[in-house]
């Protein structure tokens, strides 16, 4: 059954047509994803469905009693509330009856007996076990966690925080909602790629439709189970992944490709048929029956596959040998004097492609601002070869503030270039015609990712350094640039969250761990995650050998000494268990969620400490 039904959508903006004719259905649990270049119509065709915008013509159908929800600001309801107190507004009902479930158990305390007291209780923790309530603690800290905030961030108000912090305050709430369906417009924007692997695996397990519009190609290669291609207003739908819309697009292409060309060879033969036997009174019956048939032909025809327009360039690089370019000892970054990242400490070489990653906040950028010089060094060394010419491109392009013309800007950069070569070279960055006088103040964000690197490739760096390059970037300018950037003969060092540019350009990895210290890994992305991987494997091998080891310990103890020693830590423990059991009951602890939780944690340890007595206990009757 459809969740969500489109027929013959279209929406126009100043008489130029942005989606024309488009149909789809979305069913129970299907993850879409929305794709397509920049500016042809996603975001518009999300807000369709989200009724902030009206549609011209068609139809948008919902079934009914479905919930949906999108990101919005609008989410947060009062900005002077707590952050706890602006998430438990989501579970109103449920404290409601939270508090009604306690109340009747007071009362049955007194009566017992009373049928309708039990009914009531029975009926009411239906619901909340439904909706729950049990849990509904810990799915908040979960969420919240997830997103990067502490314990220390629960009382403070909301209006304390950034506006980045805001939109994650926001999604939060939105997950909380679980609304059958959501709605998601660049969920993974200015999310570190831990956080992203955990959205992945809750949004691909989510019990509901997800439609995701979005430039992360790993991201919708792991969620979304179809693929919704906007192209020149129309939509093309593929029933697979994001792997499977790759290989499939090729297929379609080249079919409707030899589709075009068959019957282009078809009515080309038609056409000199009928003007070979349309002059003949013997043949004109069947010279008509002939343009009859390419009437039919010609009201059905296939069109020509027509390929996107892309981005062209290329790096230019000096060739030079392979040659040590930096040494990096012992250095620590951060701003005013303060360290913030530690312990770094690599050798660069001429055509090395590094890829620095880890979370939000955590010192990427500062770091490449200290290679580039931007940023003092707070210790440590940098030696740099004496030759070297470095580039810098900042994720901050979108903040690029300039009256003047694309034109008269690049032009800044290059006096001694004359127009048509200007032109020419804007072109290849699909800055054509007139596009080459707007004011670069107007531009889109993938507009100026687009100038800068118009600018930056007429230069001959040693070295690159990209903080975010493929930010505001469609898929298909980030397979060009991908391209370009692995064709670059000389360095590049870049920060990013796109695990697939990552994967296609790093030969080395730079991680900063949550501890701010830097960790090289003389390996490409797929090879680092295996490496990882692994480590935390033999985190587990020493858990296992580590047991191994106390058993193997134990067997050359006086036995009945350990025994008798054990059989009193476990009689001890079971009783701070029992009397903490208690304390679960005790009004001021379960009506106090912190106190519940520090209770409840405290008797987990216990449970832990418990268990491992006990395994030891009989292991030494195993070895007696």
């Amino acid at each position: 059954m459809a969740i969500l039904d489109v027929r013959s959508l279209k929406k126009e903006f100043g008489g130029n047509i942005v989606l024309s004719n488009v149909t789809f259905s979305v069913n129970k649990n299907e993850k879409v994803a929305i794709i397509g270049n920049n500016g042809s119509g996603k975001t518009t065709l999300l807000k369709l469905l989200t009724g902030e915008l009206s549609k011209d013509e068609g139809s948008i159908t919902f079934a009914s009693q479905t919930s949906v929800g999108y990101l919005s600001q609008h989410l947060i309801e009062d900005v002077n509330n707590t952050l706890i107190e602006e998430m438990l507004i989501i579970f109103k009902e449920v404290i409601s009856l939270e508090s009604k479930l306690k109340q009747i158990v007071e009362l049955i305390k007194h009566n017992p007996e009373d049928n309708n007291l039990l009914n009531e209780y029975g009926r009411l923790e239906t619901r909340f076990l439904n909706l729950n309530g049990y849990d509904y603690h810990y799915i908040i800290d979960t969420i919240l966690n997830r997103f990067g905030f502490t314990k220390e961030d629960y009382n403070r108000p909301i209006m304390s925080f950034s506006g980045g912090e805001r939109s994650k305050i926001a999604f939060s709430k939105l997950l909380l909602n679980r609304p059958d369906v959501l709605l998601l417009d660049e969920p993974t924007n200015h999310l570190d790629v831990d956080t992203i692997e955990w959205l992945e695996e809750y949004l691909s397990t989510y019990e509901g439709v997800v439609v995701i519009v979005s430039h992360d190609r790993y991201f919708i290669d792991a969620v979304c189970n179809r693929v919704f291609e906007l192209v020149n207003g129309e939509i093309n739908i593929y029933n697979g992944n994001y792997s499977y819309y790759l290989q499939e697009k090729v297929v379609r292409y080249e079919q409707q490709l030899q589709a075009y060309n068959l019957q282009k060879k078809e009515i080309e033969h038609l056409e000199n048929l009928i003007v070979r036997f349309k002059p003949k009174p013997s043949k004109v019956k069947f010279a008509r029956s002939l343009e009859t048939k390419l009437e039919r032909i010609k009201k059905n025809v296939v069109n020509k596959p027509v390929q996107s327009k892309k981005v062209k360039f290329k790096l230019q690089s000096k060739n030079l040998h392979r040659v040590q370019q930096l040494t990096i000892d012992n250095l620590t970054v951060g701003y005013d004097n303060q360290g913030l990242v530690h312990n770094i400490n690599f050798e660069v070489f001429n055509g090395d492609k590094i890829g620095i990653i880890g979370k939000n906040g955590i010192g990427k950028t500062t770091l490449l601002k200290t290679i580039y010089g931007e940023l003092p060094i707070v210790s440590g060394t940098i030696h740099k070869h004496r030759q070297l010419k470095v580039g810098y491109i900042s994720q901050n392009l979108i903040t690029i503030d300039s009256n003047k013309t694309i034109f008269d800007y690049f032009h800044d950069h290059f006096p001694l270039l004359d127009n048509t070569t200007i032109r020419t070279h804007l072109g290849s960055f699909l800055f054509r015609n007139d596009d080459v006088f707007k004011i670069v103040n107007t531009l889109s964000g993938g507009e100026k990712v687009r100038l800068a690197f118009a600018i930056l490739v007429r230069q001959k760096y040693d070295i690159l350094l990209l903080d975010e390059p493929t930010n505001h970037l469609d898929m298909e300018t980030k397979k060009i640039l991908e391209s370009a950037l692995k064709d670059f003969d000389n360095t590049i060092i870049f920060i990013s969250h796109d695990r697939y540019f990552i994967d296609e350009l790093a030969d080395r990895i730079c991680h900063i761990d949550d501890d701010y210290n830097c960790q090289f890994y003389e390996c490409d992305y797929q090879e680092y995650l295996n490496i990882i991987k692994e480590k935390g494997n033999e985190q587990l091998d020493y858990i296992a050998t580590t047991k191994s080891k106390i058993k193997k310990d134990k067997i050359n103890l006086n036995n009945n000494k350990q025994i008798v020693n054990l059989e009193k830590k476990i009689s001890d423990l079971e009783i701070k268990i029992d009397e903490k059991e208690k304390e679960l009951y005790l009004e001021e602890i379960y009506t106090n969620i912190d106190k519940l939780k520090e209770v409840e944690e405290e008797i987990d340890t216990l449970k832990q400490e418990l268990s491992i007595l006990e395994e030891k206990y009989f292991l030494l009757f195993e070895t007696d």
